[in-house]
């Protein structure tokens, strides 16, 4: 007897994790499909850990971009996660929601109330517990802990510090709707400790007999008879199979889930023709729309004794790894980015539009995308763009499902972005000659002194623009008037019955925040609204 489950979520990530809890607690019988695998390393759990995977692990998937004609033909690394608990579990840990007007775009884009600020609001209040802040626009009864880092760098302080001196005021809760300021960083940390969907979603549910997580499986298809999703096609070990469910979601991201669509037949004809994969759903706008934060580093060389170049190595690391173990003290607390501040680099007096997030990582921050740079004490400042105009797009390369994705970011596409962007690096270099933050500075090693013209500003930035990892949009919600929305404001594939999306790229425009809490309170409303229905 084939059996059937109420529910199956396509995705083991944050968004598919979230929206499992919900749903076990409900009752149903719930399968889970991840391609990754389940990871119970007890490294994973220290917060400093996940900057030695950057550049490489067997839990990450990196995906390389079609040719970027407009940055002179580069091409990106973009990672996505392959593991259960998705981003929550490699991810920086950064809590961050986002600005009230970024949602309340999704409103004017939708006419649905449900997805404004003050909303979507109360599902980030309902999943937190933070261990400090408790009360209007906080909470501390969910599943999942929020912190601050119990370490902080010596230059972290003095960037804060000079921030304020250039006359940007200190902000010690960017999550309560007013991001303009600096300030430390919020993570997904408890009692010292990563707490990733795995930890908050799964862990109290794991042994329901109505939850079965599928691992190692990559799912081909949705299996869909006359426009409605009756179950999925996956492969395993060599082997397809189908499983069927009463309702199926996909949580697989913004790069796998169109992806999942467009071999499915849902899509744009125009595509779907070119690998004869017969057309179910002629829906242009599936793989569009996407957009992703995206950033240039300011790398210097410093005095020693600010920042954390040297903590992971040799006897350092060992010392540092025995003082976390035995006190929960000392430098693996960090995720060794601990502030950052929210403004308008053309504006540092405007409060309203901070259009930029001004990292600061006291190390000399490189990744597979910037490569050359003399490991040695230092400090990076990277303004990244929170509200890109540039829009990309994701599309199939054939109809082998084994296949990856055609990836086109289109970074700083748009002239306001690559405007943005130049200002954004020059007052980087402001503020590192501002002090305290200039007493420590011994000199630039990118874009180093020699760069001064704007044109050259400009290559620099083309040669080092790099993705902050998060993906939005390509399956976005619209209302009925977008003929490339994707779905409606109840998260249905629009003309596919039974077919949901609750992961990011249901997006219309991207949040000025690091993508998983938004990706969690996406996942718990969308559950809300399909259980109401």
């Amino acid at each position: 007897m084939t059996k059937i489950y109420d529910f199956i979520i396509v995705g083991g990530g944050s968004s598919g994790l979230v929206t499992a809890n919900k749903l076990i607690n409900k009752g149903f019988k719930v399968l889970v499909v991840e391609e990754g695998t389940r990871s119970n390393n007890l490294f994973f759990s220290m917060p400093a850990y996940w900057v030695k995977r950057l550049n490489g692990s067997t839990h990450l998937k990196f995906h390389k971009s079609v040719t970027q004609k407009q940055l002179n033909n580069r091409q990106h690394d973009i990672a996505q996660a392959k593991i259960l608990g998705g981003g929550s579990s490699v991810n920086g840990m950064v809590y961050m929601r986002g600005k009230p007007s970024d949602y309340n775009k999704w409103e004017t884009a939708t006419g649905d109330k449900n997805w404004n600020w003050q909303s979507i609001e109360k599902n980030f209040i309902r999943l937190e517990n933070n261990q400090r802040f408790n009360g209007e626009h906080h909470g501390i009864n969910g599943p999942l802990n929020v912190s601050f880092s119990d370490y902080v760098a010596k230059g972290s302080e003095l960037y804060i510090k000079t921030m304020q001196e250039l006359g940007v005021p200190y902000n010690n809760d960017f999550n309560d709707g007013d991001q303009y300021g600096v300030g430390l960083m919020q993570y997904t940390i408890g009692n010292n400790k990563r707490c990733d969907a795995v930890s908050a979603f799964i862990k109290p549910i794991e042994n329901n007999k109505n939850l079965e997580i599928k691992l190692r499986s990559l799912v081909t298809k949705i299996v869909i008879e006359n426009k409605k999703a009756i179950g999925i096609e996956i492969l395993t070990n060599g082997n397809i199979e189908r499983v069927f469910g009463e309702e199926i979601i996909l949580t697989a991201g913004s790069l796998i889930t169109p992806k999942i669509l467009m071999h499915s037949g849902i899509g744009d004809e125009k595509i779907l023709s070119m690998y004869d994969i017969p057309i179910i759903e002629n829906l242009k706008g599936v793989g569009k729309n996407l957009q992703d934060h995206h950033e240039v580093p300011v790398i210097t060389h410093t005095k020693p004794g600010f920042g954390y170049f040297g903590q992971d190595r040799g006897l350092k690391m060992l010392l540092n790894g025995l003082q976390y173990v035995l006190f929960k003290t000392g430098p693996v607390n960090s995720i060794g980015v601990d502030c950052c501040s929210f403004i308008n680099p053309e504006n540092l007096s405007d409060p309203v539009d901070p259009k930029i997030k001004l990292y600061c990582v006291p190390f000399p921050y490189t990744d597979r995308d910037t490569t050359g740079v003399k490991q040695d004490h230092g400090l990076t400042l990277t303004p990244c763009i929170m509200n890109p105009k540039s829009r990309g797009e994701v599309t199939i390369t054939s109809n082998n499902p084994k296949d990856r994705p055609a990836v086109n970011p289109n970074f700083l596409s748009n002239q306001d972005d690559l405007d943005l962007i130049l200002n954004a690096v020059k007052l980087a270099r402001k503020v590192l000659k501002t002090k305290p933050l200039s007493n420590i500075i011994i000199e630039e090693s990118l874009p180093g002194n020699l760069i001064k013209e704007d044109k050259d500003l400009i290559t620099y930035c083309k040669k080092m623009i790099k993705t902050n990892w998060h993906p939005v949009g390509t399956c976005k919600m619209s209302d009925d008037n977008d003929e490339m929305g994707v779905l409606n404001t109840k998260l249905q594939v629009k003309g596919i019955d039974k077919l949901r999306v609750f992961d990011v790229s249901m997006m219309p425009n991207i949040v000025a925040a690091n993508t998983n809490a938004p990706a969690m309170a996406v996942a718990d409303k969308a559950t809300d609204i399909m259980l109401g229905d």
